[in-house]
Order: structure tokens, then sequence, then C-alpha cells
């Protein structure tokens, strides 16, 4: 496999196998009792209709509890948006406090969409295992949270597993 076959993150497609793998059917994957409490980092991939040319937008930090959901209306007018890690917390209340745990960390970097969004962020690829690092990590921490992993996707895959409530039995 060539580095232009490789793709950053996961797409809804690969969501969606993900989950069957784990032994749901594609109706079960957002149905009630089925839920993933996650706050996502991820990207805007866009293709130019004309040259064909790859283009991202910034890092959109967001969270929800079907993250197939999420990725469907993201990708409707065409756009491929891509997962590039989740942080996985034991409730829909965690959710939002997470939000706004990133938020406020994140206050300096934060990006103001043309169209008004306030989920976007001036954060590179680089830079975005610390983040995701210092988030679980202050979540845990300062706030109580109850954090369960930090997922990372590369390549339609899951690249890495970082299981917090293993780190916090062993500490």
């Amino acid at each position: 496999m060539t580095l232009q076959n490789m793709k950053k993150g996961i797409g809804y497609q690969a969501v969606k196998q993900l989950r069957m793998n784990e032994g749901y059917t594609a109706s079960q994957i957002e149905s009630v009792g089925n839920e993933e409490y996650i706050l996502y980092f991820g990207r805007a991939h866009v293709y130019d209709h004309e040259t064909g040319l790859e283009a991202r937008g910034p890092l959109k930090i967001g969270r929800g509890k079907y993250l197939s959901a999420l990725l469907r209306g993201r990708n409707q007018p065409g756009v491929d948006f891509r997962i590039y890690a989740t942080i996985v917390v034991s409730t829909n209340a965690e959710t939002h406090m997470i939000e706004r745990v990133a938020q406020y960390l994140y206050d300096d970097r934060n990006i103001v969409g043309s169209q008004g969004q306030r989920e976007l962020y001036n954060i590179t690829d680089q830079e975005l295992t610390q983040i995701v690092n210092d988030i679980a990590e202050v979540a845990i921490d300062c706030h109580n949270i109850n954090v369960k992993s930090a997922i990372f996707y590369h390549n339609d895959l899951v690249s890495q597993i970082l299981n917090f409530e293993e780190l916090l039995e062993e500490a």
C-alpha cells in the first residue's frame, strides 16, 4: 500500500463495520442501550471536483453518543468527515463535561468558522496525541470524569487504544 492510499482517521463505513464486528446488526448500532459516549476529534476531507485534490478542514472537537450517526450526518454534502480520535466516557452528561474541559484548555486555539461554527480548533495532526492525553488527564484528575479510554484511528482501523480504566487500577 502506498502512502497516497492511506487515509487519516476512520470514516462512516469503517465505523459501522467496527460496531458490526462487536456483534451488533446494522439496525442495532444506533439503538438505545448501544450508545458509546464520546468526545471526538475529526476533520472534514473534501476533494475538488475538477482537480481531485484533497483539502482538509480545521480539527473539530465535539461530543456524541453514536459515532456512526455523527459521521453519516457530516458526510451528507459529499464531505468525507473522518474521526482521528475519540475519548470514551461513561455517560451522556460526562460528554458535556469533557467537551467543556476541551473548550477551556484550548480556548486560545479556537477558530470561529465562516458560518459561526464554534467547535473548530487550530490543532495539527502531530499535536493530537498529546492534546487527547491532556484532555483525558484533566478530565480525570480535576473533574472526576470517568474516562474509559482514548482510541486513535488511521487508515479506517483502530491504531491505538489507551485504556484509562486499566491505568487507574494499576496506580
